[in-house]
């Protein structure tokens, strides 16, 4: 897998590959950042306090159709892939990669986190929810910071925010807000954690992309001072 990444990004160009490889750090960090949030979706799925609202839509065509989680989630981020394609006017074909990654691993996710994994206590399903929250947040700022291929809600999240909107919170709370009154049509996954998210989450992916961000040029910079 790892493999396929770095033989996709020679596309990219001689020198968007060399930036890249300068730091050991990024490759890791995407595809750990990416596994970091379909495990905080399959945990906040547990608790029962609402998922996000696209994934909510995820959850709620599952139940409705024959197809899973993890391949609503490719279908809907193929569609946002052509939406920010259209606004960037430029395909990042690259993106099938996570779009394929995230789909399998959020199934993936959904299996091993056991339905017993969870103690019945309001207090215990707020403490999971928070930590699949942290993890979704988290996980996000991680990989998009690191430069590589993004989820196309992220990249359509980044090119609202460029072209229009100005930051990433308006951007990614207008996304959410589509999703939110999607959700209602499909009846998905709906409780007070999916408000919380609604409105706080572009603020949590903002910082965690600050922070990383600056993890990764600290490890470049190291590099450079030790070569």
């Amino acid at each position: 897998m790892i493999v396929y990444v770095m033989i996709s990004l020679r596309k990219e160009g001689v020198k968007s590959l060399r930036n890249h490889k300068e730091n050991c750090k990024r490759i890791p960090a995407y595809l750990i950042g990416l596994l970091c949030t379909c495990f905080g979706v399959a945990l906040v799925l547990k608790t029962n306090l609402g998922l996000d609202a696209w994934n909510g839509v995820f959850a709620g065509l599952e139940r409705i159709t024959p197809f899973s989680f993890g391949t609503w989630s490719v279908v809907i981020q193929g569609a946002f892939l052509l939406i920010a394609a259209a606004l960037n006017r430029k395909m990042e074909w690259l993106s099938v990669f996570p779009i394929i990654y995230k789909g399998i691993f959020l199934d993936a996710a959904k299996a091993m986190v056991s339905p017993n994994f969870m103690h019945p206590g309001v207090a215990a399903r707020v403490s999971l929810f928070l930590c699949g929250y942290l993890l979704v947040a988290l996980g996000t700022g991680l990989y998009v910071a690191t430069g590589y291929p993004k989820m196309p809600i992220d990249g359509l999240m980044i090119a609202l925010s460029n072209s229009y909107l100005g930051s990433i919170k308006k951007s990614r709370l207008l996304i959410e807000i589509t999703g939110f009154i999607s959700l209602l049509l499909v009846g998905g996954t709906f409780g007070i954690g999916t408000i919380i998210i609604t409105f706080t989450i572009g603020h949590f992916i903002s910082a965690a992309k600050r922070l990383a961000e600056k993890w990764v040029k600290l490890g470049e910079e190291y590099k450079e001072s030790a070569s």
